[in-house]
């Protein structure tokens, strides 16, 4: 029944947000669409086996009134599975503030975290068996 479930996330700047997206974590835009003064009011982009929507703030609701509020507030972080952990970790670490630094959780995961320009947490993962 279900084949996927992608984010889409309520953002103040699509603009702003592509560029996050591909500056610090190496996304590419898939497809976008941009508003009456050229500025974009959604996009789509992908990395390796991911991917996210990101939507203007006032786009949003006004296609679903429910989400109305006045600024944008995160409520839900992403848990990102990643490759080669340690040395990724290293390589962000030069390129964007850590939220959390690398640690080791008690289920066995090696995880860090970042937030992205809009407050949302990106949490990366490497899963450690035994």
């Amino acid at each position: 029944m279900y084949k996927s479930m992608t984010a889409n996330l309520m953002v103040e700047s699509v603009d702003d947000s592509v560029e996050f997206y591909q500056n610090i974590l190496g996304f590419s835009v898939v497809a976008s669409v941009p508003n009456e003064s050229g500025k974009l009011q959604f996009a789509i982009l992908s990395k390796d086996n991911l991917t996210l929507m990101l939507q203007d703030k006032g786009n949003l609701t006004e296609e679903y009134p429910i989400l109305n509020t006045d600024k944008v507030r995160p409520s839900v972080t992403l848990y990102i599975m990643a490759d080669n952990f340690d040395e990724f970790y290293h390589e962000l670490k030069e390129r964007h503030e850590i939220l959390r630094d690398a640690h080791t959780t008690f289920y066995g995961s090696k995880e860090f975290a970042i937030a992205d320009n809009n407050g949302y947490v990106l949490t990366f993962a490497e899963n450690h068996e035994g």
